[in-house]
């Protein structure tokens, strides 16, 4: 399966999550490490988008991230997902459901809706996973936002 990513170049093919450990993210605390990725290079732009700043932007790349075909993934219900899981700014009980599934270590991926598109989903990578070393990260090209989206900013 391809999923992909928006990064800065120096940290386009680097696996150890060290930003999510670090900060957390929607669907992990902190500690518990996640590679996020969307389904969609559309969607992905759009994720990247809500969480730039306005300065200059650094140069950035369109990463393809490539799970096997026969990895795992945990597909939620979104009955199931907790209450405020798309609130502004990220509610804990998101990161909390997104920590149990991180600890409990029985999916490499978890696919769950993006708060930017709801009818998308953004796939969590879980590092802790076994199989989490056959995730497979290459630079596609070269990316930059449309001038456009930076004119009503």
């Amino acid at each position: 399966m391809r999923l992909w990513r928006i990064e800065q170049r120096k940290y386009a093919l680097d696996k150890r999550c060290i930003g999510t450990t670090q900060f957390g993210g929607r669907w992990n605390p902190v500690g518990s490490p996640a590679l996020y990725s969307s389904t969609s290079i559309s969607l992905c732009a759009l994720e990247k988008f809500v969480h730039l700043g306005f300065a200059p932007l650094p140069p950035l790349v369109l990463i393809a991230v490539d799970i096997p075909d026969s990895a795992s993934i945990y597909v939620p219900n979104r009955e199931d997902l907790p209450a405020g899981w798309d609130t502004l700014p990220t509610s804990r009980s998101a990161q909390a459901f997104g920590g149990a599934w991180i600890a409990a270590v029985t999916e490499l991926a978890m696919k769950v809706p993006s708060v930017v598109v709801p009818e998308e989903n953004n796939v969590v990578l879980n590092a802790r996973h076994a199989t989490y070393n056959r995730v497979r990260l290459s630079v596609a090209r070269e990316f930059s936002f449309d001038k456009r989206l930076f004119e009503h900013a």
